[in-house]
């Protein structure tokens, strides 16, 4: 072989022999050193146990509702809120807060920035003298007329109740009614189902009756009433036109309410008790009235209406007499006939002009009570009184000066009334609350024209001398068909009532003199007030 050709071959050789192909085929030399020992595995710790998942929240169950009521042209609405241990109403300007987990009911009244504590133990309002109880049967029928709609999601059954009340010879109150409801019911909601309304109507009479109620009909068709119809006709008075009133549930939720709305708002003032707190209503109220601000006290005047201011009643006397609570019943007793009348506080004659004009008052209607007499019944009176089964209560006179007087001018009409209480019968007894009723609720609520609570008023005069609370105008079925807010109101105007007579209890009640006085002037009133409107349109 050529030498030039022999030194690349040999190149060539090393480079396969070196090379890591080549080499693959060879094995390696053993390794003179041990591999490092393996580390024992680590014990494994369990794992830890995952969080239970928290339970969910049970589903809402309080209830918030609005409802309005209407009788004649009356219409009042109040808000209702509900929980397992507390409830709210709002009703007008008082709000009532009854905290069953205190056993005790708070009333607020925002106007006036103040509220009252009434333990639920507290005394029923101080009524007429009580009478011997006797018995009033009670007929109550009850019928599916099977209709049905959905409302708030639930469906609404259409019921008809009838009660009739028939007092049996020997009862103190012989009141006769027939009441006729239609009424649409949804099932009770849990919330109040669990926690039902027990609140109970004082007598309004002092009567303590016996109600013995037979019940014909499916009671457990009766249920939360979302709304009704309610025709109250008196079998005593054949004259007397059936009364009609309304209630309708507008807005309904199940929901969950704060906490916070039913506890007492920090910065109002606590009265001491309903009296002190009807007072502060009233001087709150009257301090308004004072002012003269128009759009607290009266509407705009429509053209060609007749208006009339009522400044409060003078009281000439050495006895005590509410004379605001008069005004509001002579403002009660013109508006029954069709005439509207606003409230005034007292005044000098040029105040009174200066405020009717801002008002847009016609007339001023002045009265003044001018003799308030109390004396012992003797004689006949008093052997009815006791064949009635009545305590001998002391026969009461008062009299009147009433002036009607254009504003600015002089007295269209000047009268000299009269009124007598001391007679037989129910004009002792059911004619007092009837006029505490009518009279107090009214004004003292905080409404100065419309009356906050003057539909609640009117049905709760229906019922007076009735069954002896609004509520119980609704049957009392297995599903609890009381009108909670009803009672809430039933509630409010007893304490009201409560706290306004107060004042009297140690002397004389002079309320249904009073009243026979008011009637005695106010058909000439009336007739004189509708005698000019023609000539002042």
């Amino acid at each position: 072989m050529n030498t030039r050709f022999r030194l690349p071959i040999l190149l060539t050789t090393l480079a396969l022999v070196c090379s890591p192909v080549f080499a693959q085929g060879t094995k390696p030399a053993p390794k003179t050193q041990k591999p490092p020992a393996k580390a024992a595995p680590a014990t494994k710790k369990p794992a830890a146990a995952a969080p239970a998942a928290p339970a969910p929240p049970p589903p809402p169950a309080d209830v918030r509702y609005k409802t309005r009521y209407t009788t004649g042209a009356e219409t009042t609405e109040s808000v209702t809120f509900i929980t397992s241990e507390r409830e709210r109403y709002e009703l007008g300007d008082i709000v009532l807060i009854k905290q069953r987990d205190q056993k005790r009911n708070v009333q607020i009244s925002r106007s006036a920035s103040s509220y009252v504590i009434v333990p639920d133990s507290a005394p029923a309002p101080a009524a007429a003298a009580a009478a011997a109880p006797g018995v009033v049967n009670v007929t109550v029928s009850i019928v599916d007329l099977g209709d049905r709609k959905d409302v708030f999601g639930q469906t609404a059954r259409r019921v008809r109740t009838v009660m009739q009340r028939e007092p049996q010879p020997g009862a103190c109150d012989q009141s006769k009614a027939l009441t006729q409801t239609d009424a649409w019911y949804i099932d009770v909601p849990k919330v109040m189902a669990a926690a039902p309304d027990t609140s109970k109507a004082a007598p309004a009479s002092g009567c303590a009756d016996e109600i013995k109620i037979s019940e014909t009909g499916d009671a457990t068709l009766i249920g939360f009433p979302i709304g009704y119809t309610t025709t109250l006709t008196d079998l005593v008075d054949k004259e007397a036109k059936p009364v009609e009133s309304s209630m309708e549930v507008t807005e309904f939720e199940v929901l969950k309410l704060d906490a916070a709305l039913f506890d007492i708002p920090a910065g109002l003032t606590a009265a001491a008790d309903p009296r002190e707190f009807t007072k502060t209503i009233s001087d709150a109220n009257e301090a308004k009235l004072a002012r003269g601000a128009a759009d607290t006290v009266a509407p705009p005047k429509k053209p060609g209406v007749m208006r009339v201011g009522v400044p409060e009643v003078t009281n000439k006397t050495k006895e005590s007499a509410d004379t605001r609570a008069l005004r509001t019943r002579i403002i009660s007793e013109l508006e029954q006939q069709k005439i509207e009348a606003v409230p005034m506080a007292a005044g000098s004659a040029a105040e009174l002009d200066a405020r009717a004009k801002e008002l847009g008052v016609d007339f001023l209607l002045l009265s003044e009570i001018t003799e308030l007499k109390v004396s012992k019944p003797g004689g006949f009176t008093k052997v009815m009184k006791a064949t009635a089964k009545e305590e001998a209560r002391d026969i009461t006179e008062a009299k009147l000066n009433v002036q009607l007087v254009p504003v600015g001018g002089k007295p269209r009409l000047s009268k000299n009334a009269s009124g007598k209480d001391g007679g037989v019968g129910l004009k002792t007894g059911l004619k007092v609350a009837k006029f505490a009723g009518k009279v107090y609720l009214k004004f003292y609520m905080g409404g100065m024209m419309a009356g906050q609570l003057s539909a609640f008023s009117s049905m709760q005069m229906m019922n007076m001398g009735g069954m002896g609370s609004m509520g119980s105008m609704m049957p009392m079925g297995s599903g609890g068909g009381m009108d909670r807010t009803a009672g809430a109101a039933n509630y409010v105007m007893q304490q009201v009532m409560m706290g306004a007579t107060a004042g009297s209890q140690n002397g004389p009640s002079f309320d249904a003199a009073l009243e026979d006085a008011i009637e005695d002037a106010g058909k000439d009133v009336v007739e004189s007030i509708k005698k000019a409107a023609p000539a002042r349109k």
